[in-house]
């Protein structure tokens, strides 16, 4: 969250708000009145999204492309900086009264649904942080915090409820605090001192050096799935847009033609049946069919290959039937509900576990390097908790 001043907030642009909710409304004007126009633009919006949301100044992106720098050896302009935080002037949080250098504080509202379930959303938001110093093995420089973005997105792990409905949750920038921090450094005063830079969407803004780290392992992924999503989407679209005619010429059974087609061989009995059924087996086959299915392959693998080769299959299996069963399940789920031809329920099922199955295999190496930098996080902090 961006602070502005001690004590001021940046507050969300009307014109974003208004955005939201057209776009909300809009969502659900065509589920309700017009599922299959939802259905076609399914696809398309979410590469949309995926385009769109690359653009613009982001922390995190501006992070990938620049070195780290030390302290000693900074240059004019926009610089990142690893380094512990240090304290000159404190603040109190306002939900558990800790001496911090800066917080953010998030007030949410919640809805009980009939389960017990609550789902909660943010209400309200103040963002402060005073002047600090950052240093590292080279020295230490200071940062003039006006305008500082304060961890991004980032949301309070603990929570104090305020009320039947309401709860408060901070984040803490403390002393010593392990932190990258990213922003113009320039001359204040004769001295060098890092800031907001002069542009108004200029980068300024710092986040737990951990969490940058984690970012780092899981970008490339985010990356070649990403890729991998819009070679799908692109080959959904041209499915969907499918019309009987193209069933004929691609000898695929319809909805007026599968009965006859039925004889020519066992994948065209599974369609038949596909089709007697109104589509209705495939999600559950998506959800749940294919898990037991690779359940039973990985036990066969364990059986029957060597060790070496065991666990790198059981690797691309695992990471395959985590995706396929979950982006198939909600996927065919919703072209069900919006009764999307069978066949084509059927072929973008088929297209997704095709997808995953390439990104599991070729993808190895990234899910790898994440799973070990994860399952160092969680051994560390199992040793932390023991010498506690």
């Amino acid at each position: 969250m961006k602070t502005t001043q001690t004590g001021a907030v940046a507050k969300k642009s009307r014109w974003q708000t208004l955005w939201a909710l057209l776009f909300l409304a809009g969502f659900i004007g065509l589920m309700v009145y017009a599922p299959m126009t939802l259905v076609a633009l399914f696809f398309p919006v979410c590469l949309l999204i995926g385009l769109l949301a690359g653009f613009g100044p982001n922390f995190y992106k501006t992070e990938e492309r620049l070195a780290t720098s030390q302290v000693r050896s900074l240059a004019m302009g926009l610089v990142e900086v690893r380094g512990k935080v240090l304290m000159d002037k404190p603040l109190l949080s306002p939900v558990n009264g800790k001496p911090c250098i800066g917080y953010v504080w998030i007030v949410e509202e919640g809805e009980e649904d009939k389960d017990g379930h609550w789902s909660w959303s943010r209400v309200s938001g103040e963002a402060r942080c005073n002047d600090f110093r950052l240093a590292d093995a080279t020295g230490e420089i200071s940062v003039i915090a006006e305008g500082i973005d304060l961890f991004g997105d980032k949301t309070p792990d603990d929570h104090a409820l305020i009320g039947s409905s309401r709860r408060q949750g901070e984040l803490l920038l403390t002393e010593e605090m392990d932190v990258m921090l990213i922003g113009d450094a320039c001359e204040r005063e004769g001295k060098t001192v890092i800031a907001q830079g002069k542009y108004p969407k200029a980068v300024f803004g710092l986040a737990r050096t951990q969490d940058v780290e984690n970012r780092r392992v899981l970008a490339p992924l985010w990356r070649a799935g990403g890729f991998y999503a819009a070679v799908v989407g692109m080959i959904g679209v041209g499915i969907m847009a499918m019309t009987p005619a193209h069933f004929a010429q691609l000898h695929l059974p319809g909805p007026d033609t599968y009965q006859q087609m039925e004889a020519l061989g066992p994948p065209y009995q599974l369609l038949a049946w596909l089709y007697r059924e109104g589509g209705f087996p495939i999600p559950f086959m998506a959800a749940f069919g294919f898990f037991l299915t690779i359940i039973v392959v990985m036990m066969a693998t364990r059986l029957l290959l060597p060790q070496g080769m065991r666990l790198t299959v059981g690797r691309v299996l695992g990471a395959w039937v985590g995706l396929g069963m979950v982006i198939g399940g909600v996927v065919t789920l919703l072209l069900f509900v919006a009764r999307v031809d069978t066949l084509k329920v059927f072929l973008v099922w088929m297209l997704i576990l095709l997808g995953t199955l390439v990104f599991s295999i070729f993808e190895q190496r990234k899910m790898g390097a994440a799973y070990q930098h994860f399952a160092k996080r969680v051994g560390k902090g199992s040793l932390g908790d023991e010498d506690a």
